[in-house]
């Protein structure tokens, strides 16, 4: 995740945008099955129905796809961000939550991409991207600290991590063989996973 201060201008049309998204939804998907050295701007045009150089219309290089892959997961959470400021910390961190469940639901590719490639970007965008993860844990741990005082922020925020990756995980994994859940399902499986957790750790909102 990063607060980019020079983003890439949006695409200029609709299909421009659609076009656009296309790309970054095929290229967390190849990021994560191969690996960012083992996808080629060829594979990532193909994958989304446009030559390897029509690709250029909409990014720079493959750092910039991989750079806005990532981006898009701060773009999803920043609003559950700068709502839960002004909310008490039980709303605040319900929010939070909420957040959290629909980036490891509609964008875990990208979680894994995060994980595994954000090292072959620029010092400055790591970076930066250390600072959007600290400001997210930290008003996660904001949140529960001030539903549970007696915590020490430091263990606040590593019940935090462990709720993101709790959340992140169990988005992750799926069984071929195991009856699939629908995304109702599944949204409140884990969503019930996490306040337990939260509970089992002596943060309760009531």
């Amino acid at each position: 995740m990063s607060d980019r201060a020079d983003p890439p201008a949006p695409a200029a049309t609709d299909r421009g945008r659609r076009r656009r998204e296309a790309v970054l939804d095929a290229a967390a998907l190849l990021f994560r099955e191969r690996g960012f050295h083992g996808v080629s701007v060829d594979d990532l045009g193909a994958s989304a129905g446009i030559t390897g150089p029509g690709l250029y219309r909409h990014f720079a290089s493959k750092d910039a796809v991989l750079m806005a892959v990532l981006d898009r997961l701060w773009q999803q959470l920043r609003p559950a961000l700068e709502r839960a400021r002004h909310l008490p910390p039980d709303q605040a961190l319900a929010v939070l939550l909420d957040a959290q469940l629909d980036l490891a639901l509609h964008q875990p590719e990208a979680i894994v991409v995060l994980v595994r490639e954000l090292r072959h970007l620029p010092d400055d965008y790591r970076e930066r991207a250390s600072r959007n993860h600290d400001r997210w844990v930290s008003a996660w741990a904001e949140a529960i600290g001030g539903i549970a005082s007696h915590l020490d922020v430091e263990v606040a925020r590593a019940m935090a991590v462990s709720v993101h990756g709790l959340i992140d995980a169990a988005a992750l994994y799926t069984d071929a063989e195991a009856r699939p859940l629908d995304a109702r399902q599944r949204r409140a499986l884990l969503e019930q996973l996490a306040w337990g957790a939260l509970r089992a750790a002596g943060v309760d909102p009531g």
